[in-house]
């Protein structure tokens, strides 16, 4: 009776895993089905987004060449327009070369008399330069010579001091790249050795590790190949006996009993060896655990050896690119005094050769105003600011900002004349317009009033009236702070 049991509960086992395994191909077909939807779906979408492009780009198409023929009809009415104006000021413009080139005729007269004076001027003025510029030149091959030999000894000078440093950094650099190639020799040795030993003793272990669990699990092997054996032997038998003897099922039953007895006991020594290769399994699970976490440890420390190389190596790097950078502004910094003296020598140069004689004689002017200022004012200024002392380089400066604020007063005395004279020079432009206007006939001319008719003593040229020069009244400072002293 026992194994009709058994026998019934196998039956209800396949029966719920065919159900299963017909619901998982339901599924199956269904999520395919689905699948298959979805994608005729895609390419309808696909198809219908490709149409709707080519649709637009037809109708983008369509309406560029209306709107290309609508522009193209509005050009060409502009451009008839514009040719009715072209042509009309063309008509404007060959009238206006004909009155011009009448003036020209008349003005190519009255230049070939401007020519001939201008010539003559010339020819004096070219006279007078080749003789100042002939004393110039003498002058300028004298200064050029002090100022080579300035020049020269100058650089002899720099150039021993910048050989001198250049040396000097070359012997640091020399040094820093000895030590930091010591340095490195030192740690990959230091390196090499420590992975050299972790390796062998890594090795090592694993074998002996590999050995021991091999005649493990051969000895478990042989083990559970003979239960099987034995199980199968025993199945097959009472397989047979249960066939042949069907109608002896009563009487055999005790000996099926002990059957299952000692299927039992081999049972319970299958759950017994596999209770022991788990112990196994989780002692030699410890074993590789505490493996892998040694391993973690040297690959930990390894790791911080190469950062601290690392930082190191970043740390030398940085003092090299720093100590580079400095160099390279002194080079940029002395570079830049020497451009900077070079332009002040060709500056000094240009002016040496527009000074006058004057200027070459005296380049610094008296100052008049602290004579006309009395001891008493003097006194009184040094008592309110005794503790006000300019530095030196002002005293330095001080005649560099009288030649300075004597150019400056040139200049503006220069700008003053200049305006002057172009006055003075639009009004003979106006005078020779008018005289020009007054021997040519035109229309514009016939309408306005002729500056060569004198009627009655009077006519219609504008009269310069003459003005002497400005008189502007100068007051001293001197003599202001005088003035304000008295009432008090």
């Amino acid at each position: 009776m026992p194994p009709k049991k058994g026998k019934g509960k196998k039956k209800g086992g396949e029966g719920g895993q065919k159900g299963e395994f017909a619901s998982i191909k339901d599924e199956e077909s269904r999520r395919k089905f689905l699948q298959d939807i979805k994608d005729k779906a895609k390419e309808k979408q696909a198809i219908e987004e490709k149409n709707g492009r080519l649709n637009s780009l037809k109708i983008q198409t369509r309406w560029r060449e209306v709107m290309k023929a609508a522009k193209a009809r509005e050009l060409a009415q502009q451009i008839a327009v514009l040719k009715q104006v072209h042509e009309r000021h063309l008509d404007q413009k060959n009238a206006a070369i004909k009155d011009l080139a009448k003036n020209v005729e008349d003005a190519e007269e009255q230049l070939q008399a401007a020519i001939q004076s201008h010539c003559m001027n010339i020819d004096t003025l070219i006279q007078l330069h080749e003789s100042r510029m002939r004393t110039l030149q003498d002058q300028f091959e004298v200064d050029l010579g002090v100022l080579d030999e300035e020049f020269s000894s100058e650089r002899m000078r720099l150039q021993a001091h910048h050989t001198k440093e250049k040396a000097d950094v070359l012997g640091i650099s020399t040094r820093m790249d000895q030590d930091y190639q010591d340095t490195e020799a030192d740690a990959r040795h230091e390196f090499s050795s420590m992975r050299d030993d972790v390796k062998n003793k890594n090795l090592e272990e694993k074998h002996a590790l590999r050995i021991q669990l091999e005649g493990t699990v051969e000895d478990l092997w042989r083990q559970f190949q003979a239960a099987l054996n034995q199980y199968n032997a025993s199945t097959e038998e009472r397989k047979k006996q249960f066939e042949e003897l069907k109608l002896k099922d009563q009487r055999n039953a005790k000996d099926i009993e002990q059957q299952m007895k000692k299927l039992l006991k081999l049972q319970e020594t299958i759950a017994h060896l596999k209770t022991k290769f788990g112990n196994n399994s989780k002692e030699y699970e410890e074993r590789n655990r505490a493996l892998r976490e040694e391993k973690d440890a040297i690959q930990a420390h390894f790791q911080s050896l190469k950062r601290k190389m690392n930082s190191f190596r970043e740390q030398e790097r940085r003092k090299l690119t720093e100590l580079t950078i400095v160099s390279t502004k002194a080079i940029k910094d002395l570079r830049s005094k020497v451009d900077k003296a070079e332009k002040i020598i060709r500056l000094a140069e240009m002016n040496r050769k527009l000074e006058t004689e004057e200027e070459k004689i005296l380049p610094f002017y008296n100052e008049s105003w602290k004579e006309e200022l009395d001891q008493e004012v003097l006194e009184t200024a040094e008592k309110l600011a005794p503790s006000v002392q300019l530095p030196k380089e002002f005293a330095a400066m001080e005649q560099f900002h009288k030649r300075f604020n004597k150019v400056g007063l040139d200049r503006l005395a220069l700008e003053k004349q200049r305006a002057h004279l172009q006055e003075e020079n639009s009004h003979l432009k106006l005078l020779l317009k008018q005289y020009l206007d007054g021997i040519s006939v035109n229309e514009e001319v016939l309408e306005q009033a002729n500056p060569l008719v004198v009627i009655n003593g009077r006519t219609n040229a504008p009269m310069r009236r003459p003005h002497g020069p400005l008189n502007i009244t100068y007051v001293e400072a001197g003599q202001s702070y005088r003035a304000q002293r008295i009432p008090a």
